[in-house]
């Protein structure tokens, strides 16, 4: 491919894997940026980019075609409609907006561009669950999978210890069982069952309000653990289970189905496979297990959308239109596990 700038703006954690996914694509350079310069040039010399003072010289400058946007939540909206208006294509890490009121105003105001606008929910890039998301939503009439009949009942699961930075279990923040790990299960969910409705917090708990990071003990108050129920299309019943206490991370999801099972994980070492009572959808009865090895979804993501960039292609998931669903149904688990905790603590 002829050379690309793509601008991060953001030089936190986030941003380096980002960068780390971009030099690996021939012909790209990476361009850095932060309202903190020094954080930018740091990081510069560490990745072997180039950077600018700050993220208007990124924006200026049309050598640069596309951003990756690194920054905190609330600083997304006015970003991306600098980015679209200056003729940049979006990559935005999640979640894209606070409130389904901004995810609509953007939706709006960038409504007439042809620029590529995509959130970084990364699930929906792994091989197992594009295989999943074929059976459950591509492959189905009226909600029941063509291959495996009519979904019964479904689980998902993801958690880990946290404990990388002390943001992460603060809710003033962002922090917090919820936004960290559950949104990326809800997300996934969506994308196989949505519109999801009924939603119920079962659970919502801080277990571990003394955490030890970067080896000092601190207070948190954010949550670390929530079990949430909730309706899908077809009257399936759906579980998750997230938490941020959990000592080894493990992620995995589970759909009982008239005709047999789905278990899948983003993990090499968890079974991923498809057990059917009989032949269907080119899978022989019994268990057919799905092996993909390990693959970086995050480089998955980037190359998706460095190739819609490149042929000018709508993307077929992430979309602003996704996300309005998603904090939708984010907004009431957020505000149903408040009264929750509350109660609890009373």
């Amino acid at each position: 491919m002829n050379n690309m700038k793509i601008g991060i703006i953001g030089c936190g954690k986030q941003a380096e894997k980002h960068i780390s996914c971009l030099k690996k694509l021939r012909g790209l350079e990476t361009v850095l940026s932060d309202i903190e310069p020094e954080f930018a040039r740091r990081l510069a010399e560490k990745t072997h980019s180039s950077w600018v003072k700050g993220p208007d010289e990124i924006m200026a400058d049309t050598s640069i075609q596309a951003v990756v946007i690194c920054t905190p939540t609330q600083t997304h909206v006015q970003l991306i409609e600098t980015a679209v208006n200056s003729g940049k294509d979006v990559l935005c890490e999640k979640p894209l907006c606070e409130s389904i009121e901004e995810v609509g105003h953007l939706q709006n105001s960038i409504a007439q561009s042809t620029q590529i606008v995509v959130v970084g929910y990364i699930y929906r890039y792994a091989p197992v669950f594009e295989e999943g998301h074929r059976i459950f939503r591509e492959q189905a009439f009226n909600g029941d999978s063509l291959v495996m009949g009519k979904p019964l009942s479904a689980f998902f699961r993801l958690g880990g210890r946290g404990e990388h930075k002390v943001w992460k279990h603060q809710k003033s923040t962002g922090g917090g069982a919820i936004n960290e790990m559950l949104v990326h299960m809800v997300d996934l969910a969506n994308w196989y069952f949505g519109p999801l409705k009924d939603i119920e917090v079962l659970s919502c708990d801080l277990r571990s309000p003394q955490r030890i990071i970067d080896r000092e003990m601190v207070s948190v108050d954010a949550e670390d653990y929530v079990l949430l129920r909730c309706m899908g299309t077809g009257g399936i019943e759906i579980l998750f289970q997230a938490d941020l206490i959990t000592p080894a991370f493990i992620q995995y999801m589970e759909v009982q189905t008239e005709k047999g099972t789905f278990m899948g994980s983003i993990q090499p070492d968890m079974p991923s496979y498809v057990f059917l009572k009989e032949d269907g959808g080119g899978f022989a009865a019994g268990k057919t297990e799905l092996k993909y090895g390990r693959r970086n979804v995050l480089d998955i993501q980037m190359l998706n959308f460095v190739h819609c960039i490149l042929n000018r292609e709508t993307p077929d998931r992430n979309t602003i239109a996704n996300s309005l669903q998603l904090t939708k149904n984010m907004g009431e688990i957020k505000e149903q596990a408040d009264l929750r905790m509350k109660k609890d603590r009373v």
